[in-house]
């Protein structure tokens, strides 16, 4: 019987009441907000740009077709930007391209 009666002051504490709206008119504006919604989260995904993607010292010797010893030279001398995420070495393939394209 007290369970009964918490579940109906829960219940009526819950209620939430519309006036002068219409079923349909309700649907078309929650369909509108949630589309407004997706719409904006669409726009801000497309503008996010690609992560970029981290290259060894390895790799990045492979990719210009030099020694190790170059790129270490280059990363003093400020040509390349080295990224220590720990205890490596590592170079962002945006900036290679960038350095190196012409």
């Amino acid at each position: 019987m007290i369970l009964e009666t918490l579940k109906t002051k829960v219940m009526k504490t819950n209620v939430v009441q519309l006036h002068n709206i219409t079923p349909e008119d309700l649907k078309k504006e929650i369909l509108e907000g949630v589309a407004k919604k997706l719409e904006e989260l669409k726009s801000q995904l497309q503008n996010k740009e690609e992560p970029s993607k981290y290259l060894t010292r390895k790799e990045v010797s492979e990719i210009l077709g030099v020694s190790l010893v170059t790129i270490h030279h280059w990363c003093k001398k400020g040509i390349l930007k080295p990224y220590y995420i720990g205890n490596r070495v590592r170079f962002k393939n945006s900036e290679i391209e960038k350095a190196f394209s012409g």
